[in-house]
């Protein structure tokens, strides 16, 4: 061996898989970042799949600012390693490093009980060592291995394999209800303020282009002035739709909290009852008396993730919580408003195709139409001409969006369709 190739070598030693240290500390640094990865797709699987773009999105990029930070303190203790020739102690060192993804946040998500971590730690360090010990030498199938796995993770909250959850089988035994001989798909959608032409005409003097558009269907029922809610606003009127018009009623029978006429004499009925809205006013979770209740976390303490407590790395900390509420969210709750209506429709086409039994589904939408501000002075004229103007545009918007409904409506004929408004838009909110 030359005296070049000695000098290259280093204090890697002469052995058959000695490495130049430059790649080995490359190889090191590669073979942690892969592990670490695999250490959060866990909890990003469950974000994705389970939490909606916004808290995905803010889990990877608070997690990314965490690995960033120990790749970078890593690279250096590497340096200083190599330097000293005690590369022999790498592998403790990388494990030292491994030790916040993996006990901090791995382990506390698949829910290790603090009296059996030990029994787990143990192993675990063990099977670091070897990891580390040797994948600085087999780098290439390393990271096959490892992505895979992280593939895997990464669609462990999926449901790929099982679809929607028809659980017909949770009925209210104490309550006599009524069998359906005929039990048919029925799809209510809710649209905020939404109002008839003669309505909009008499008080901002233009037409509604979205109810005028069900108007002219001529296989449908159209209610026009003769339409109107029990309550008021949105969580009292949709609790008098769940106790169909019996009582008052409580605004959590929408995402299945509590229990309601409607819900019950549907479970009763074997039908699969599927809610949502595009955000958390109606709660920010899912009770046991319907199968699926789709929301979107406006605060980071709402979500699933938090609900446990787990320190988690400080994700669930009061400064990660104001960080998301006062500055990650709001271009993601902007767009996912957008794109709610659209969502609604997959929704209930996917149920269609994939619920085996009959499905209800109650959707509500924000925009379009909406109401006027809480700040809205009646006798404001500028005002008045601002939600005029907002009206004009986001009544456009939903006809379009009835006009998609009404395609869907076609494609699946023996479904009933119930679109509607849950109260006025609020044009007298000062008198």
């Amino acid at each position: 061996m030359s005296m070049q190739d000695n000098t290259v070598m280093g204090k890697s030693g002469t052995g058959t898989h000695s490495l130049p240290d430059v790649r080995k500390r490359r190889n090191a640094l590669l073979i942690f970042l892969l592990l670490q990865v695999y250490f959060t797709c866990n909890i990003l699987s469950f974000g994705f799949w389970k939490s909606g773009l916004a808290v995905f999105a803010y889990l990877a990029l608070f997690y990314g600012i965490w690995l960033v930070g120990l790749v970078l303190l890593l690279s250096q203790c590497l340096i200083i390693s190599a330097r000293s020739g005690k590369t022999q102690f790498d592998p403790v060192i990388l494990i030292i490093f491994s030790l916040p993804f993996c006990f901090g946040l791995w382990l506390q998500t698949l829910e290790v009980r603090p009296d059996t971590l030990w029994w787990v730690a143990i192993p675990l360090i063990v099977v670091m060592f070897v990891y580390y010990r040797f994948g600085v030498l087999y780098s290439g199938r390393v990271f096959v291995l490892v992505v895979s796995l992280c593939i895997v993770a990464l669609l462990g909250h999926a449901d790929i394999f099982t679809g929607p959850e028809h659980s017909s089988e949770r009925v209210s035994a104490d309550t006599d209800m009524v069998s359906l001989d005929r039990k048919t798909n029925i799809h209510v959608i809710v649209f905020d303020s939404l109002t008839h032409s003669a309505f909009s005409e008499n008080y901002l003097g233009v037409r509604n282009p979205a109810t005028d558009y069900l108007s002219t269907l001529d296989d449908t029922i159209y209610a026009g002035i003769k339409g109107f809610v029990e309550r008021v606003p949105t969580r009292n009127s949709w609790a008098m739709l769940f106790e169909l018009e019996r009582e008052r009623g409580s605004y959590t029978a929408f995402s299945g909290r509590t229990p309601s006429f409607l819900t019950d004499l549907l479970r009763k009925n074997g039908y699969y009852i599927q809610t949502g809205y595009s955000g958390s006013y109606f709660g920010a979770i899912q009770g046991e008396h319907v199968d699926r209740y789709i929301f979107e976390v406006v605060h980071l303490e709402d979500s699933l993730i938090c609900a446990a407590q787990v320190p988690l790395l400080g994700f669930c900390s009061d400064l990660s919580r104001t960080l998301y509420r006062n500055w990650f969210r709001s271009p993601f709750r902007q767009t996912h408003f957008k794109e709610w209506p659209k969502k609604v429709i997959s929704l209930i086409d996917q149920a269609e195709r994939e619920v085996a039994g009959p499905i209800f589904s109650a959707f509500h939408i924000y925009s379009p139409v909406g109401h006027t501000s809480n700040t809205h002075q009646t006798n404001d004229p500028k005002m008045v001409a601002e939600y005029k103007e907002q009206f004009i545009s986001q009544t456009k918007r939903a006809q379009g969006l009835m006009e998609d409904i009404n395609r869907l409506r076609k494609r699946i004929p023996d479904s009933i369709f119930i679109v509607s408004g849950d109260h006025g838009p609020y044009l007298s909110r000062t008198e």
